[in-house]
């Protein structure tokens, strides 16, 4: 008998309820679908980001679609590519257990070098964009250190990694010292508790991150409204690609306000959800409490939501990586039948991937009322006005301003106290209207001013100086999260067992700390946190 990959895997549980994920899906677009409209939309001023399998896709939409995407939000999740590289004592690639082992939840980093040189390998035959394009994204990272799912040394960290091949460290912000578990973070107050990793993974940290990465990946944007005001629309999905193949459902979500509606230029924001966040499973409540719209209704900005469908039919065949019961974006190469590959099974993460197409094929749609626009900021050259220090972490402060009308860039000072001489910190001129400054100390206040530049090399006056003080530096934390059946079984990636049970069905207990974590199946699970090599207590990190 074909041994059952999926045993022990966390999805494993979701086997019994596949037939009420599928009639939820039946009724989940009972509403009044429309086709995708068309809008006065640039296409080259495209942004994308997701949380989780969303995340993954964003990257590989990013990286296949360089020339079109400005910027790129990576909420909880790894590097372009990975389930390419087999893991340790695997001939085994493009499979949900190459990823799932290798790329999320295991004890060392991945090595990204094979993942350059796959990059590489597909500008250089046409499957991406060439990689030249990426250096002028905008990047931000978010990784909670208790989220044992998406792990932030072993998964996040490498992302950060990857991109620097590519992209100017000013252009990349990692937020990674708050204590989120598995989720897409928000300041909304109904969402549940940061460090929290359940359904429906909208997580209230304090932090606005559907906002950061948009003002990190356009500037300082106009305030958010209070109460969007624009359409929620649904659409048919069914018009950029064959649905029911590619594990996409029929219909998607599209929100457009009043201003892109009446033929204002607009941008477009493609928001892709996580597993088990779709509208077949959460209705609007992901598309609606993300944060986007809020942003999208005050800036000229249409959000873009497509939408995954959950495919479960072959636990135990030769198809089992073909299998989706989450309704997860394709990362890992489960639409093998429908991506155009000749040899192996790598298109998922290109242009001839089915849903990187799908996807692609929408923007098209959107941007069908293009008038030839180009992004002119208001007023003269002058002093970049706005300038705020949206964040910070222990090591890093992101900063964005209004954009210049006659810049070609800008250049950032800093200073260490109130009145003091400020020292430039870019070499060249900075393009865009953001700047990470990385590698600062911790619990300290520093004080920055922007001037913009402009074609012969002029500056302006300075901007007003703002401060922004760095975190503490966040606990060191090496955190699980899986169902028990996993957690007790030999992780041969590790060579580490996390908890003991003499059975199934009984008590389960954390390796070396002992802690009671439910019972041995695949139904309960627990947060774990590995304090060194075979020591796991139960919980997470403060």
């Amino acid at each position: 008998m074909r041994k059952d990959k999926w045993a022990g895997h966390p999805w494993a549980a979701l086997r019994p309820a596949i037939a009420g994920v599928l009639l939820a899906a039946a009724s989940a677009g009972a509403g009044a679908a429309v086709n995708l409209g068309a809008y006065n939309v640039k296409l080259d001023e495209t942004s994308v980001s997701g949380i989780s399998s969303g995340a993954l896709m964003a990257a590989q939409f990013g990286v296949a679609w360089s020339s079109i995407v400005k910027g790129v939000g990576i909420v909880a999740g790894g590097p372009y590519g990975c389930a390419q590289v087999p893991k340790p004592g695997s001939a085994y690639t493009n499979n949900l257990f190459t990823g799932y082992y290798y790329c999320m939840n295991r004890i060392t980093a991945p090595d990204i070098a094979p993942l350059v040189t796959l990059t590489g390998t597909f500008a250089a035959d046409g499957r991406i964009d060439p990689v030249a394009n990426m250096a002028r994204q905008k990047v931000y990272i978010y990784s909670g250190y208790n989220d044992g799912m998406v792990k932030q040394r072993t998964a996040v960290d490498p992302l950060a990694n990857y991109y620097a091949n590519y992209i100017a460290p000013a252009n990349i912000y990692y937020k990674n010292n708050q204590r989120a578990g598995h989720a897409m973070v928000t300041d909304r107050a109904t969402h549940q508790g940061c460090a929290a990793t359940a359904s429906p993974y909208l997580n209230n940290c304090g932090t606005d991150v559907a906002g950061e990465i948009l003002n990190h990946v356009y500037g300082r944007l106009n305030a958010r409204a209070g109460t969007p005001a624009g359409q929620l629309l649904e659409f048919y999905q069914s018009e950029f690609a064959s649905t029911s193949s590619v594990s996409m459902s029929s219909t998607g979500r599209v929100y457009v306000p009043a201003s892109c509606a009446a033929g204002q230029p607009c941008r477009v924001h493609v928001a892709l959800h996580g597993c088990t966040q779709s509208h077949d499973t959460l209705g609007t409540q992901y598309v609606a409490e993300a944060g986007y719209n809020e942003w999208a209704d005050t800036n000229n900005m249409i959000v873009l939501y497509p939408q995954t469908a959950s495919r479960s039919y072959d636990f135990n065949g030769v198809f089992q990586d073909r299998n989706n019961p989450e309704g997860c974006w394709d990362w890992w190469g489960y639409n093998v039948d429908y991506d155009q590959n000749t040899s192996g099974n790598q298109n998922y993460a290109t242009k001839k991937g089915a849903q990187v197409k799908a996807i692609r094929a929408m923007l098209t749609r959107l941007s069908g009322g293009y008038t030839g626009w180009t992004p002119t900021p208001a007023g003269g050259f002058g002093a970049p006005a706005g300038l705020a220090a949206q964040d910070s972490t222990h090591n890093r402060v992101d900063l964005v301003w209004t954009p210049v009308n006659g810049a070609t860039g800008y250049n950032v000072y800093r200073g260490t106290c109130s009145g003091c001489a400020m020292t430039k910190l870019n070499a060249t001129p900075v393009a865009g209207p953001s700047y990470a400054n990385s590698g600062l100390g911790a619990s300290t206040t520093y004080y920055y001013t922007v001037k913009a530049v402009d074609a012969g090399s002029v500056e302006s006056a300075a901007s007003a100086t703002v401060s922004k003080a760095t975190a503490a530096t966040p606990p060191s934390c090496d955190a699980y999260r899986s169902n028990n059946y996993t957690h007790v079984d030999y992780e041969s990636y590790t060579g580490e067992y996390r908890a003991n049970a003499v059975c199934v069905n009984c008590y389960a207990y954390s390796r070396g700390g002992g802690s009671w974590i439910g019972y041995y199946n695949v139904y309960d699970s627990a947060p774990l946190v590995r304090i060194g090599s075979q020591y796991y207590v139960y919980g997470v990190c403060n």
